[in-house]
């Protein structure tokens, strides 16, 4: 078989098994056995195949077909032009935090040195990419699942951030355990999904880690803990800003004026959706 045939086949075979961009799915696993981009293809398309990378394309195409995340077929991802590795057992970084991201970097744009906590994070989407836009920023990196660590501290060292600590604490449970203060900026992007809601996702999202996605019978548990626990964490003039679910910015704002907290803003991301709050700590 040919490149071109080899390619268009795998597409074909996305495409009956009704995946979403099947045309994308293909090339980006052709592109990862192949070492081939689009304008590659065009070019060589007609030189014959190499049979083992052939294997191994339609085995990982197979995979896509039976909804294995692309991002865990390719073992990583890019967001914000940052590289991530990624792989069973952590959250996919996802397009939707970009609102998050740059909501941040705005509010830290005239502060110098400043000092950030993520909590719930996950493989280190926010808080590396944080890490390095702002080489001055101190970021604390918080996350239970020692998966995620694992991850975390990989991407840490892919990126050659040191202005990254990562630090293994329950969100829910550990508060008056932590021990640091006087934050600029408390970030999260944490799981917000209703419990109850889990079983009709889609099946690729569900081969995501349940722990980074269930946010407890309302979809509202991390939220309400860091309310109530972690504010006091930053200091005063400091911002708390997270990414919340569909139809969940207004119940997480009152939360927060709840709390003494004021100047909230809702903030869209490219989609129109209610993505982000940021509130201040007078």
């Amino acid at each position: 078989m040919t490149l071109t045939q080899v390619y268009l086949q795998g597409k074909r075979l996305l495409t009956e098994a009704e995946v979403d961009s099947s045309a994308f799915d293909a090339m980006c696993i052709f592109k990862f056995c192949f070492g081939i981009d689009r304008q590659g293809l065009i070019l060589h398309g007609n030189d014959a195949a190499d049979e083992r990378k052939s294997a191994r394309f339609f085995e990982l195409i197979h995979q896509r077909a039976t909804s294995r995340p692309l991002q865990y077929i390719l073992g990583a991802w890019e967001f914000m032009g940052v590289e991530f590795k990624v792989g069973e057992g952590v959250l996919i970084p996802r397009d939707d935090t970009e609102a998050l991201v740059s909501k941040v970097l705005s509010l830290i744009e005239d502060v110098k040195k400043p000092k950030i906590l993520d909590l719930c994070a996950g493989p280190g989407t926010i808080a590396i990419t944080l890490a390095k836009f702002r080489v001055d920023a101190s970021v604390f990196a918080v996350e239970l699942s020692e998966v995620a660590l694992r991850y975390l501290q990989a991407n840490i060292n892919l990126n050659a951030v040191e202005n990254v600590t990562p630090l293994r604490f329950d969100v829910l449970l550990d508060a008056d355990k932590f021990n640091f203060n006087e934050f600029d900026i408390i970030v999260s992007n944490p799981p917000y999904i209703a419990t109850s809601e889990l079983k009709s996702l889609q099946k690729e999202v569900l081969s995501e880690p349940q722990m980074a996605l269930d946010g407890g019978s309302d979809g509202l548990m991390f939220y309400r803990a860091i309310a109530e626990n972690w504010v006091k964490f930053l200091c005063r003039g400091g911002y708390l800003c997270v990414e919340v679910g569909l139809g969940q910015a207004l119940a997480v704002a009152d939360m927060f004026k709840a709390v003494g907290l004021d100047s909230i803003e809702v903030i869209r991301d490219l989609n129109g959706i209610d993505r982000v709050v940021t509130t201040k700590k007078l």
